[in-house]
């Protein structure tokens, strides 16, 4: 997995705060990515949920992109993101996560990606998925 230029954004929207994970990859523990070089795990109990959405234009280049949900306050949602190739790489990303986190906290569309390789969700740009995350489309 590596940051596409899908995840890159202008502005960051205050009401869903996103951070970027640098080379995340499941482990049997929790999430694991880098920061400066170093290894880093989130464990699986500190994700709240996970959903994921095929972000690009259809007919062209797309990335499927996992935000997962690490907090949620006053000020909105606090989300950790990374992406996959779409196809086998988003299915086994998309396996791992549903089974790590279960029903309750995968989303449908992680679901969708894990059984079809395509998520239920598609967005043309990372702003139209955010404003649906916050508007409370997080299935």
């Amino acid at each position: 997995m590596s940051e596409s230029s899908f995840l890159r954004r202008a502005e960051p929207r205050p009401e869903y705060r996103v951070a970027l994970l640098q080379n995340a990859r499941c482990s049997g523990d929790g999430l694991a990515h880098e920061v400066d070089g170093e290894s880093r795990l989130i464990p699986w109990s500190d994700i709240l949920g996970a959903q994921a959405a095929e972000v690009g234009e259809p007919e062209g280049v797309c990335t499927v992109v996992f935000d997962l949900v690490v907090g949620r306050d006053a000020a909105g949602l606090r989300v950790l993101r990374f992406d996959a190739d779409p196809g086998e790489c988003a299915m086994r990303v998309a396996r791992q996560l549903g089974q790590a986190l279960g029903p309750e906290r995968a989303s449908a569309s992680i679901k969708s990606v894990a059984n079809e390789g395509i998520p239920s969700r598609w967005y043309p740009d990372l702003e139209s998925l955010e404003l649906d995350a916050v508007r409370g489309g997080n299935s």
